[in-house]
This record gives structure tokens, C-alpha cells and sequence, in this order.
């Protein structure tokens, strides 16, 4: 009986400290960052969603990876937020579902200004949350970009053409020389 009740205790105590534990210097900063819309995010690894029934897939991807979760080590990409224009040029892993013609690059790759843009602040979470929506020549896509007071940030993205992935990885200060 005493184990069921400690068991209990832990469970009810773990889940009352999934607050944020950001300073109030990171979420200025965090703050901050958001205003001046000058933001880099690099992403170590990817997690497409819905590809579990594609055969050869695991032969494709990096060491060190499952379908499920593959890592980008070495891989250079990037999502750029530059006042009223996003740059994002990102690996893709997923399935295709529209044709949009052939090329060498099955990359995500789009520079432009944004269409649609919403943010808040999540208290709970101590992160912002970015949303998206961006029209490239051949397909749209709808991004959130979540970035946390201590530089972690996920991506997820959604396009007209593919299926959802997700990206997680770190964020920065874009500098004057970033494009």
C-alpha cells in the first residue's frame, strides 16, 4: 500500500515541474531576439512523420539514425528569419505526395518574404511560438518554429506537396553577415 501511495506522490510531483526554468536575463534575451526578427536556427535532427511504410528508406539514411529520427550531423542547413523574409534550406526525409517535377534537390529550399505571420509567447513552456505561412513557386508551406529561453528550437513543417516533418536544434542571433 505504501508504494502505490509513494507511487502516486511521484507521479503527481513530476508533473507539476514541467514549468519552465529560464532565467528572466534568457527570456528578455528570448524576447528580445523575437523583436529584432533577426533569428538562425540549425537543426541536428529530423523526424518525418508517416513514413514507417517506406520500404529501403533505412538504407538511405545516416549512421546512428531510425526512420523515426535521423540525424543531421554534418548536414548544413538552416532557417533564417530576417525582418519581414524567411531563408530555410533543410534536408527532407518523407514521402512526396504531389509531383512537382524532377530535380536533383529534394531538399526544402525557400527565400522569400512571409505571406502570413503569428506569435505568442507560451509562459508555461518559456518559448516562443512562431507561425508561418509561406508560398514558394510550386508549393506552400506552413512552419512553427518553437524557440526556447535556453537556444533549443523545433520545426515543424507542413507543405501542400509532402508529409509533416519535424526538426530539433538550436537557435541563434543571425549576424550582419548571414544572407
Amino acid at each position: 500500500m505504501r508504494i502505490a501511495i509513494l507511487s502516486l506522490l511521484v507521479v503527481f510531483m513530476s508533473c507539476g515541474t514541467s514549468k519552465s526554468t529560464a532565467t528572466a536575463s534568457e527570456i528578455n534575451n528570448l524576447k528580445q531576439m523575437v523583436a529584432n526578427k533577426r533569428i538562425e536556427a540549425s537543426f541536428d535532427w529530423a523526424r518525418p512523420l508517416g513514413i514507417n511504410n517506406v520500404r529501403g528508406l533505412e538504407n538511405l539514411i545516416p549512421p546512428g539514425s531510425t526512420i523515426n529520427n535521423i540525424n543531421l550531423s554534418g548536414n548544413a542547413n538552416f532557417f533564417r528569419i530576417k525582418g519581414d523574409s524567411i531563408h530555410m534550406d533543410l534536408p527532407y526525409y518523407g514521402t512526396q505526395q504531389l509531383s512537382t517535377g524532377y530535380n536533383s534537390d529534394g531538399g526544402v529550399k525557400f527565400e522569400g518574404k512571409i505571406k502570413k505571420e503569428e506569435s505568442f509567447y507560451d509562459a508555461n513552456k518559456g518559448a516562443y511560438i512562431l507561425k508561418y505561412s509561406l508560398d514558394a513557386k510550386k508549393e506552400n508551406y506552413g512552419v512553427t518554429l518553437t524557440l526556447y529561453a535556453n537556444n533549443k528550437s523545433i520545426l515543424d513543417l507542413n507543405s501542400s506537396h509532402r508529409t509533416n516533418i519535424n526538426y530539433t536544434g538550436n537557435w541563434k542571433e543571425l549576424k550582419e553577415t548571414s544572407k
